[in-house]
């Protein structure tokens, strides 16, 4: 028997799962269906932990992870969202699977039956462990960022973004069209969701995408000039020991 506890804002999709659920090949009991991150934290604080957690990620009050900022999970957690680009965010909680809705019965099931290995007692065998054997096996990058610009949301394609910069703490989004936004991630934080083929941090101010990349020359004490598309307003010169490394990408992408 598995229990099973339901975070979800929206009654049709907390309904829609729960019927996929009982219809499961496995014995399934749902322990309870929760709709905010305030019900889901006073629910945690006081009941047994469940086996499994399927978790909205925008629920009415809040992003649902600011529930593991008040409550120890226990549980595994599987993520449901219509949005893929909290994935890393959902893996770095300890969430240990991510389906995008509409939830197919098939991934469903999946998600289950590799959770109910995990419950079976086994030596030596933590979820860290387990976590860190699923991440190595999927790398899971950011494909689009939402960019808040004036009253609107805008969705911007990873493959539309030329660069992003720092500049007096504030880091930018520039595409290739020459279109700048503002972004909240620090340099380093993006540098976690972004693929490692496409982007590289040339310097402490900027990474960019292999295709931004228009010129590359050498200059004074061994640094490297490197000119952008679209063009930037300064000089960007790579460091001697960056440039090595930029150089390696360069030859290997």
């Amino acid at each position: 028997m598995i229990t099973v506890l339901i975070i979800e804002d929206e009654a049709a999709n907390a309904a829609r799962l729960q019927k996929m659920l009982l219809q499961s090949q496995e014995e399934i009991v749902i322990a309870g269906v929760l709709q905010t991150v305030r019900e889901s934290i006073s629910w945690l604080e006081k009941e047994n932990s469940p086996d499994i957690i399927f978790m909205d990620i925008r629920l009415t009050d809040g992003l649902s992870f600011e529930i593991f900022n008040q409550v120890d999970i226990k549980s595994y957690v599987i993520f449901t969202t219509a949005y893929d680009e909290y994935a890393l965010q959902a893996f770095e909680v300890n969430g240990i699977d991510y389906l995008l809705k509409p939830i197919e019965q098939k991934k469903l099931e999946s998600s289950i039956k590799r959770i109910k290995n995990f419950i079976t007692p086994q030596p030596d065998t933590s979820i860290i462990e387990v976590l860190k054997n699923m991440r190595l096996q999927n790398n899971i990058y950011r494909s689009r960022f939402l960019i808040t610009y004036k009253d609107l949301f805008i969705t911007i394609p990873i493959t539309d973004i030329a660069y992003f910069s720092s500049e007096n703490k504030i880091v930018y989004l520039t595409t290739h069209s020459n279109q700048k936004y503002v972004i909240k991630q620090t340099l380093d934080e993006l540098m976690q969701e972004l693929n490692p083929s496409d982007f590289f941090k040339v310097t402490r101010n900027y990474i960019v995408c292999l295709k931004a990349i228009h010129k590359l020359s050498q200059s004074f004490d061994y640094k490297l000039k490197l000119e952008l598309t679209p063009t930037v307003n300064e000089i960007i010169l790579v460091s001697r020991e960056r440039g090595i490394s930029l150089k390696n990408w360069l030859d290997s992408n």
